[in-house]
């Protein structure tokens, strides 16, 4: 058995002492003597109280003591464990875009894996899985988001282990950290084993876009003097409504289909409340655009451009092996903005690949010591008391010291009625 907040024993302790003490303090009526001057005494009822020191009432002495040491376990949360000495495995596996083959995912974690263990499988999101996929979908990876499921995890399973151990199965590259990592990790309270997978090749992008648009189109010229326009490419730009046959062509592997409307009717997303103006734009990557934009929608989906004040400008969904990505920047056709060298960056930067562009370098050693840590593995108790987990039987002990003080206080009155 073990206590999720210990420290509660300890002042229930004290409390209990208190109580014994304050109970030999008790109050009774001075013994009445003769007084021979009582007839300037007026008619009229006259009572003193004197504090002494008398130890009486023993059965209302335990009720409290027994509300005392009931409360102070229900606080401290007793878990009783099902297995005494068992090791409960969590398995966090990369199956993203990051992972070189997904094949070795699956061949690391079958001989890992047994009855009672859990098995997580991560790309941008993590979720619990029975047996690992072998098909990523191309999504980016993030070690942060396996982390954080894994404590969830173990919080659960807490109860019916006494310690867990916390396997990371991934590529471990750079794109897959992010400033959360260390923070995530260091709530882990114990050592984890590292399983490193190969890494996926960073293949060079340089996107050859196709541009839907009429020849004199603002957006089109500023492409074609940045070189990126092509009669073919795995980019293709939509400045009107997106047409069924287009949807098709974004759900080929590696496509992207860039919804970028020419005007305020070339889209049907989410219109914003109210349509202001903003000076300025920037990619996921930090490249900025500076000018004065409208704002007439609220485009869906996971943000890749985001406007100054935080709000959402573009954003992408996967579709199939490919993607859609929804850019909510209307450009004045009358100005030079796109004419400009800041233009050239800030389009070259959203117009990557699906999940934007790879860093498939490791990450340093000192980032992999971090991740594996040291010491024990992290005992069962101390993963549901930072998870806050409650225990089951702490309602009970809370509500049997409640009848117990509430029963305190009936035998109580009959006294008091007494010594009146």
């Amino acid at each position: 058995m073990t206590w999720l907040l210990p420290s509660a024993l300890i002042i229930g302790g004290i409390a209990a002492l208190a109580a014994v003490a304050v109970h030999f303090v008790a109050r009774r009526r001075p013994m009445a003597e003769p007084f021979p001057t009582a007839r300037f005494i007026p008619r009229r009822a006259s009572q003193a109280r004197v504090t002494t020191l008398a130890f009486s009432d023993l059965a209302l002495l335990l009720l409290r003591m027994f509300a005392i040491a009931a409360i102070a376990l229900g606080v401290a949360a007793p878990e009783f464990a099902g297995a005494r000495g068992r090791v409960t495995r969590i398995i966090v596996v990369d199956r993203s875009r990051a992972v070189g083959d997904p094949r070795a995912a699956r061949d690391s974690v079958r001989p890992l894996a047994r009855s009672g263990d859990i098995i997580i499988a991560f790309d941008s999101t993590a979720r619990m899985v029975s047996a690992v996929d072998t098909a990523p979908d191309g999504a980016r990876g993030s070690i942060s988001a396996g982390l954080a499921a894994a404590e969830r995890a173990a919080a659960a399973v807490s109860a019916s282990a006494d310690s867990v151990e916390l396997i990371l199965v991934s590529a471990f590259t750079n794109e897959e950290t992010d400033s959360a990592t260390t923070h995530i990790r260091a709530a882990w309270p114990g050592r984890a084993r590292l399983i490193a997978l190969p890494p996926a090749r960073a293949a060079s992008w340089r996107p050859g876009v196709v541009v839907h648009a009429s020849t004199g189109d603002a957006l089109r010229a500023g492409l074609a003097l940045a070189g990126l326009v092509r009669d073919t490419g795995a980019v293709h730009i939509e400045r009107s409504e997106v047409a069924p046959a287009d949807s098709a062509w974004a759900r080929q592997p590696g496509n992207v289909l860039v919804h970028w409307p020419a005007g305020a009717g070339d889209a049907r997303w989410p219109a914003r409340p109210t349509v202001d103006a903003i000076g300025g734009v920037a990619t996921s990557d930090g490249t900025t655009l500076v000018g004065r934009f409208p704002r007439v929608w609220r485009p869906l989906g996971t943000p890749v451009a985001r406007w100054a004040d935080g709000e959402v400008a573009a954003g992408e969904t996967r579709s199939g092996g490919g993607c859609l990505r929804d850019v909510g920047i209307l450009i004045d056709p009358a100005s030079d903005l796109t004419l400009r060298p800041s233009f050239r960056s800030f389009a070259t930067a959203l117009l990557g690949p699906c999940g934007g562009t790879r860093d498939s370098a490791p990450i340093d050693s000192t980032s992999m010591a971090i991740l594996a840590g040291a010491g024990p593995l992290a005992s069962a108790s101390s993963l549901a008391e930072n998870a806050g987990v409650s225990s089951p039987s702490s309602a009970w002990f809370i509500l049997v010291g409640a009848g117990l003080l509430i029963l305190e206080l009936a035998l109580r009155r009959p006294a008091r009625r007494a010594v009146a």
